[in-house]
């Protein structure tokens, strides 16, 4: 099942407008609730045996770990996650709104680019979880993805990992209609496309379709009313730009 949301609207606008929330700026090991900084070398034994799949947008930070994973203890809830840089990417706005509010983040093919990601090295009964909140909602597909160029900072180059991809494309930039919106968020080398925040991409969600509302009830009435999240999502269709990560095969969507 997914993570609950909070009950309060002002809660709710936080967790719609912190996406993707703070990461650390270092690889660290979540565990029983705590995310514990990863010094030096990455040792071998941490990762071996572990699913290595690339967070490129909340899951990359702790407290969204954490809601995804709070509920386990001990060594059922240890992953370390580790920071990398990868070659030839960007992570860029998905063309949808989450069931939380929030535009959320995809990989799309930047040639010339580097950005940062982290590596959440899981086992099967973890991906199984992740799944469930990725997949479940219909929002994401997951895959291998090879012919990488993946560094992780503390530890070794991976060619292949795995991913989560949206299923929607990426949402358009209004300046550049064949190009998507980088997340501002998340750092990056020598970028070919425009990078913003949070608020400013849900800004053209609500001025491309519902100028009508204040912009937090926008917000708030697609978190609340389903049906109009998924017209939301079915117009953004119109518009979205075709994701493309080369290597990428599909496994569970």
């Amino acid at each position: 099942m997914p993570w609950a949301l909070p009950e309060t609207d002002d809660a709710l606008l936080r967790l719609a407008k912190g996406y993707p929330y703070a990461a650390p700026g270092g690889s660290y090991l979540y565990r029983d609730g705590n995310a514990t900084p990863l010094a030096g070398p990455l040792d071998p034994a941490l990762t071996a045996g572990r699913v290595p799949v690339i967070a490129h947008g909340s899951n990359r930070a702790p407290e969204q770990m954490h809601r995804k994973f709070g509920h386990l203890t001990g060594e059922a809830s240890t992953i370390p996650v580790t920071r990398a840089q990868l070659a030839g990417h960007d992570v860029v706005f998905s063309a949808h709104m989450t069931r939380y509010g929030s535009v959320s983040a995809t990989l799309h093919e930047a040639p010339g680019t580097r950005v940062e990601v982290y590596v959440t090295w899981l086992t099967e009964a973890q991906v199984e979880r992740m799944h469930e909140t990725e997949i479940g909602a219909g929002n994401y597909g997951y895959g291998r993805v090879g012919g990488l160029k993946l560094q992780v900072v503390q530890g070794p180059a991976l060619e292949e990992a795995f991913v989560y991809l949206s299923v929607h494309g990426c949402l358009a930039d209004p300046e550049k209609p064949t190009a998507p919106l980088a997340l501002a968020a998340v750092p990056a080398e020598d970028r070919v496309h425009r990078a913003v925040d949070q608020e400013a991409a849900l800004a053209v969600l609500h001025q491309a379709h519902h100028p009508e509302l204040e912009f937090d009830a926008m917000i708030l009435s697609n978190i609340k009313d389903l049906e109009q999240r998924r017209r939301l999502v079915d117009a953004l269709q119109a518009t979205a730009v075709p994701w493309s990560v080369p290597g990428f095969e599909l496994i569970v969507r």
